[in-house]
C-alpha cells in the first residue's frame, strides 16, 4: 500500500470509528473491518433532469 492509499484508509477509518486505526493499516484486514461496520448503502434512484 503506497503512502496515499493508506492515508486514504486511515481517513475512511477515522470517519466511520471516529478514531485513527490502532495499528498500521492492512488493505485486505481494513476493507473487511469496514464492509462489517458501515451500514449498507441505499437503493439509488436515477432522476430525470426535468424533475
Amino acid at each position: 500500500m503506497n503512502l496515499e492509499e493508506r492515508q486514504a484508509w486511515i481517513a475512511l477509518w477515522t470517519a466511520v470509528f471516529g478514531e485513527p486505526p490502532p495499528v498500521e493499516p492492512e488493505a485486505e484486514v481494513t476493507a473487511r473491518i469496514l464492509i462489517d461496520f458501515l451500514p449498507p448503502a441505499p437503493p439509488y434512484e436515477l432522476k430525470s433532469r426535468t424533475e
